[in-house]
């Protein structure tokens, strides 16, 4: 029976991901049940994500090598279209988790509002469910298969595998993480680990602070390409980083080796011999406890691990600091081009993410943009740069007040538009339009005048159409021909009706009752079956849907004789 990883929420640490004890579902369970237990999970974890972005891989590399034999072979139709099926299916699934990866890291950087859709998650672990158990799982997978965590990756891993992930974890400067994937490649691997792969793993180590392990990676970087016939150019740059780490996790003795074989090997190298040159110096003519070197190993460690989202200007004022105690120092120039580095990152980083606010609040985000702004930690930027994101936060503010401001006018210039057209509707006798319009107004800055209008347009809609049933009425007595007066009754007793259905609460609603009442009685006179006719054949209307298309949105069609049951009121002729 195959297991994956349930839907995790991230923990506080790595340390806590480390000791926690991964829970499974089992898919040969209930599917209801399986479902609740997915749905009470919020996000999944980087852990399990990563899981089966690997696992799917191996699928993946599985297919290819299946694919690869399949030429020897006489495949039928079936099993070729079945191979397709399941590339397809397979690269869908592993495409679904690396999208949603990329959604969660977006998010985890704020660079991007962009909310995960919770359905699309539970979708995509119920196709991974049915892929597993289905027969392109069962011909992808091996009898010994097993869906494992990273805690428990075999030394059988597939190096390229992790080489990758480290490449991806690099571009999003997941530092940790290319720790935790570092620690899977067995050891015996490691001397197979590409130049890159090893650089960017010490490169991790360096920007954690742990720079004696970093420094021995470079070691083994620097060894491996001073036996190799790589350009000696890229060797002498590990060689400084090597020697920089050195001098900054407190190894001098190592540091002026590294030092002394980039000046002795490389002194056409310009800016490389001279930083050398001058760090050597340094290293000459101070003791291992003296404040100085201290200080200036302090400087390089934290250059070596700079970030400026997370360092900004801490790096400048600290070089500012050193030049300013040590003004003759040695390595005063390396100091001032370590500044000089860090100031132009510091400031493309904070230019930039001004221009992402500028951005923002030009699409009139300005919630959004001023939420940003105080993402910056006020102790790496200084006064200056906090004086700027403040004026640039009062600005926000107004823009956004202005803005609303504005659509406010625009809401009112809108709402009198529509009052208007409704005027115009009721002067011209379009009473049943300009209700519609009037109502629409009822949860509005216009409420009680619209609320008030309603009450006037009802009034004169019901007297137009009780006049229109009197002069039906009329006529009614003026004609002699029966199958005539039958139709002027039947017409002056539905428009007498409707005034009740569509204007219920119209101050003449007693006098409409007392109308029909009347028309009723010359009805039953001529033919006591006609009510009841007139009734059928409005019941047959209704059926076809007409009345249901013409009726006043929201009230019910209710009957003569009903409405005359519900209210005992006097009766009163047309």
């Amino acid at each position: 029976m195959q297991k994956i990883p349930p839907v995790q929420p991230d923990m506080k640490s790595p340390e806590d991901q480390a000791v926690s004890q991964p829970r499974y579902l089992d898919i040969d369970s209930n599917p209801e049940v399986v479902m609740e237990k997915n749905i009470e999970e919020v996000l999944p974890s980087m852990v399990s994500l990563n899981d089966r972005i690997f696992e799917y891989g191996r699928k993946l590399n599985r297919w290819k090598e299946l694919d690869s034999q399949s030429v020897d072979l006489d495949l039928s139709d079936e099993e070729a279209s079945q191979m397709v099926r399941c590339f397809r299916r397979l690269q869908n699934i592993l495409n679904g988790y690396g999208e949603l990866r990329e959604k969660m890291l977006r998010a985890r950087n704020m660079e991007s509002a962009e909310t995960i859709n919770k359905n699309e998650v539970f979708e995509l672990q119920q196709k991974d469910i049915a892929f597993l158990e289905s027969a392109c799982g069962r011909l992808l997978g091996t009898s010994q298969e097993k869906s494992i965590g990273w805690s428990r990756r075999e030394e059988k891993a597939d190096l390229a595998q992790l080489e990758t992930l480290i490449d991806r974890y690099a571009e999003n400067k997941e530092y940790e993480e290319i720790i935790q994937v570092w620690l899977k490649i067995p050891e015996q691997q490691v001397g197979r680990v590409h130049l890159r792969t090893k650089i960017l793993y010490g490169n991790a180590l360096m920007y954690l602070h742990q720079e004696e392990k970093a420094a021995e990676i470079y070691r083994m970087v620097v060894d491996q390409m001073s036996s190799s016939k790589e350009q000696p150019s890229d060797l002498v740059s590990l060689r400084k980083v090597l020697a920089d780490l050195y001098t900054a996790s407190g190894n001098y003795r190592e540091a002026e080796v590294q030092y002394k074989k980039i000046s002795e090997d490389y002194q056409t190298l310009g800016h490389l011999e001279e930083w050398s040159k001058l760090q050597l110096s340094i290293l000459d003519k101070s003791m291992e406890d003296s404040p100085e070197l201290t200080e200036y190993s302090s400087l390089l460690r934290n250059y070596l691990g700079f970030d400026p989202e997370k360092d900004g200007y801490k790096i400048v004022w600290q070089a500012e600091k050193f030049l300013a105690n040590y003004p003759y120092s040695p390595v005063s120039s390396n100091v001032d081009d370590i500044k000089a580095r860090v100031l132009q990152r510091a400031d493309d980083w904070f230019n930039g993410f001004f221009e992402t606010v500028d951005k923002l609040s030009s699409e009139k985000k300005f919630e959004e943009a001023m939420e940003l702004l105080e993402t910056i930690p006020a102790d790496i930027i200084g006064t200056e740069k906090q004086i700027k994101i403040k004026e640039k936060n009062q600005k926000l503010l107004l823009a956004a007040a202005v803005e609303k401001e504005t659509e406010k006018m625009a809401q009112i210039q809108e709402l009198q538009h529509q009052w208007n057209n409704g005027m115009l509707l009721v002067k011209n006798g379009r009473y049943d339009e300009a209700l519609a319009v009037f109502t629409n107004l009822l949860d509005t800055e216009y409420s009680k005048k619209a609320e008030k209008k309603i009450e006037e347009v009802s009034l004169q809609a019901a007297k137009a159409d009780r006049r229109k049933a009197a002069d039906l009425f009329i006529r009614f007595t003026k004609t002699s021909d029966i199958e005539s007066k039958k139709k002027l009754l039947i017409e002056s007793r539905k428009l007498l009706k409707n005034i009740l259905v569509k204007y219920p609460e119209v101050e003449i609603g007693a006098k409409v009752i007392g109308n029909i009442k009347r028309v009723e009685q010359e009805m039953m006179a001529i033919d006591p079956n006609l009510i009841a006719l007139a009734d059928r054949e409005e019941n047959a209307v209704e059926e076809d849907g007409i009345d249901t298309v013409f009726a006043s949105p929201g009230v019910p069609v209710v009957s003569g004789n009903e409405q005359i049951k519900e209210q005992n009121i006097q009766t009163q002729q047309p």
